[in-house]
């Protein structure tokens, strides 16, 4: 009765402490400019992102926070807003994207097995040349899912906004 009693009080005390959680982060926000109808993704913030500057540097962020409306810094750097030509990183709520990236890669994926095993047991080399095209498919199924490129000088306006 004891045991039950405690694991009552802990599953108790966890909902309320995370109900009551004042989750307020800051997040990247791309803005499409121009568009007719209001487009606007959240790049993930736990996840890293690959930055361009204007002036031709390159920097890869894993480990950043968001300052004010308009500094991005790491531990060896800070990065303004204005300054960033180009951004490459995981969005948020793009679970259709991983969904289809990853029926692509899995056919990719079972047709290279299928090319495989049916040139090697079976002893039919035709059927190796399944492989390499399946491979791309494979290839294309991860690329499909990975980190999306915006460039932010002409068609995307890079900001940060707080969300709860």
């Amino acid at each position: 009765m004891k045991q039950l009693l405690f694991v009552l009080l802990v599953f108790s005390y966890f909902c309320c402490t995370a109900q009551s959680s004042n989750n307020i982060n800051p997040v990247l926000l791309l803005s499409k400019n121009g568009a007719s109808y209001p487009v606007e993704l959240k790049i993930k913030g736990n996840k890293p992102i690959k930055v361009k500057m204007a002036d031709g540097r390159k920097m890869y962020l894993s480990d950043y926070s968001l300052i004010g409306d308009s500094v991005i810094a790491t531990s060896t750097d800070t990065v303004a807003l204005g300054e960033i030509a180009s951004i490459k990183g995981k969005l948020k709520g793009s679970a259709l994207r991983k969904i289809g990236g990853g029926l692509v890669a899995g056919t990719g994926y079972y047709f290279v097995a299928v090319g495989y095993l049916v040139g090697t047991i079976a002893l039919y080399p035709p059927a190796f040349l399944l492989i390499l095209p399946s491979a791309g498919v494979a290839y294309t199924g991860h690329y499909i899912s990975g980190m999306r490129h915006f460039d932010t000088t002409e068609k995307w306006k890079l900001s940060i906004a707080k969300v709860e």
